[in-house]
C-alpha cells in the first residue's frame, strides 16, 4: 500500500485572506489521500481548526507586525525589515525540525518566506510578484525575488492571461519560470443561480488592528444612523460563534464558517469589505457586487481598489471619505460583477505532488 503523503500547509497570519485562499487547496489534498498538516498561528489557525476540525495543527509563530494608526504603512515596515529578516530564519530553522519530526514530503506556504525545505518540494503562494510603493520599490523587488527564488514552485493565484484580476502585482515584467499561475483560489463555489436577498449589507471586516477596529467603529457609527438591514461579520475568529443585535436593522456576529458566509453573501445585495485579494477573488467567483475600502497605507489594497475601479468591476472609497449612505447607493448603481477568466487546468496540484 502506498504511504500517504504528508503535507505542511503554513498560511501567514496578517488578516484572514492567506488562510481562507488555502482552504481550497487543503480540499484537494484531502480528496487526493494526502495527510496534512497545517502550520498556523492566531485568527488564521483558529479559521482553519474551525473549517478542517478532523486535521493535524502545528502552531507556527511568524512575524507579528501591528498597523499604525497614521496608515503610514511602508515606512512603519521599512524600520522592521531586519525583525522580518530574523522572522524568516526563524521560520526555516523550525521548519527543518518540522520536517524530521513528522516526516514531511512536501511543502506549501502561503507568503511565508521562510517555510521552505531545501530537500522537500517547497511551494510559496503569492499574488505580490511586483510591490506597489512609492518608496523603497527596487529595493523591495530584488528582496520578494531572493526570497521567491529559494521556493522550487511560486503559485500565483490569478490566470496569465491580460483578462487577469491582479494586473500589475503579478504581470508587469517577465517572471521566472518557477512561477504557475493557478487560476483563483476562492473557498467558494459559483453560485447557480441567486438566493433570494434578505438583507441590504454584509460587512465583512478583516486584517490586522487596528485598522480592523478603526473602520468597524466608524461603519456601526454611519450604520446606526442609516435603516440598512445589514448583518457585520467582525472577522474575529474565537472558540465560539457570537451573535447579537446592535439595533432592530444591524446583527454583529464574530466570525462564519465558509459554508455560512458563502450563503450570507449570496443573501446580501452589496458587500461592504477590504480590498484584500482573497476577498476579492471570493466576489469575483460569486459574481457579487461590493464596496471596497482599502486598509489606509497598505499600498496592494489601493492599487487594487484603483485598479478594478477603472474596469468597472467594484465602486471603493477610502476609509477616510466614507460616507456609507452616499458609497453604499454609488456601488449599488454598478453593473453587477462580469468578470470572465479563462479556465486554468488544475494540474499545478499533481505536478507538485508527483515531486513529493
Amino acid at each position: 500500500m502506498n504511504k500517504k503523503k504528508k503535507i505542511l500547509v503554513a498560511p501567514l497570519n496578517w488578516g484572514l485572506g492567506h488562510a481562507t485562499r488555502c482552504i481550497p487547496i487543503i480540499r484537494q489534498l484531502e480528496l487526493k489521500g494526502c495527510e496534512v498538516i497545517i502550520g498556523a498561528e492566531g485568527n488564521a489557525l483558529q479559521l482553519l481548526r474551525h473549517e478542517f476540525p478532523q486535521l493535524s495543527f502545528i502552531e507556527f509563530p511568524g512575524l507579528k507586525i501591528k498597523y499604525p494608526r497614521n496608515g503610514a504603512l511602508l515606512l512603519h515596515f521599512a524600520l522592521r525589515l531586519p525583525l522580518l529578516f530574523r522572522t524568516v530564519k526563524k521560520e526555516n530553522q523550525l521548519i527543518r525540525k518540522l520536517v524530521r519530526e513528522h516526516q514531511i514530503d512536501g511543502i506549501i506556504s502561503d507568503n511565508r518566506y521562510g517555510v521552505f525545505h531545501k530537500e522537500k518540494p517547497s511551494v510559496i503562494i503569492t499574488h505580490q510578484l511586483f510591490i506597489e510603493s512609492p518608496i523603497f520599490k527596487k529595493t523591495l523587488q530584488i528582496i520578494i525575488q531572493k526570497m521567491v527564488l529559494k521556493f522550487d514552485e511560486c503559485w500565483v493565484p490569478d490566470v496569465k492571461s491580460d483578462n487577469n484580476l491582479s494586473g500589475e502585482l503579478s504581470h508587469k515584467r517577465t517572471v521566472p519560470s518557477k512561477i504557475k499561475y493557478v487560476g483563483l483560489l476562492s473557498r467558494f463555489l459559483p453560485s447557480k443561480k441567486p438566493l433570494v436577498l434578505k438583507r441590504k449589507l454584509l460587512v465583512l471586516l478583516s486584517g490586522p488592528e487596528p485598522q480592523r477596529t478603526i473602520l468597524e467603529e466608524k461603519l456601526k457609527e454611519q450604520l446606526l444612523e442609516l435603516h440598512y438591514s445589514t448583518l457585520i461579520v467582525r472577522g474575529v475568529v474565537e472558540k465560539k460563534q457570537k451573535r447579537n443585535q446592535i439595533s432592530k436593522e444591524v446583527e454583529v456576529v464574530n466570525y462564519l464558517k465558509s459554508e455560512q458566509l458563502r450563503k450570507e453573501i449570496l443573501e446580501s445585495e452589496l458587500v461592504v469589505c477590504r480590498s484584500g485579494y482573497s476577498s476579492l477573488m471570493d466576489l469575483v467567483t460569486l459574481a457579487k457586487k461590493a464596496l471596497l475600502i482599502p486598509t489606509p497605507g497598505q499600498t496592494e489594497q489601493e492599487y487594487l481598489a484603483l485598479s478594478l475601479g477603472k474596469k468597472g468591476m467594484f465602486a471603493w472609497v477610502s476609509q477616510e471619505e466614507l460616507v456609507l449612505k452616499e458609497d453604499v447607493e454609488r456601488a449599488i448603481q454598478m453593473d453587477t460583477v462580469a468578470f470572465q477568466l479563462e479556465e486554468t487546468k488544475q494540474d499545478f496540484l499533481e505536478d507538485f505532488l508527483q515531486k513529493c
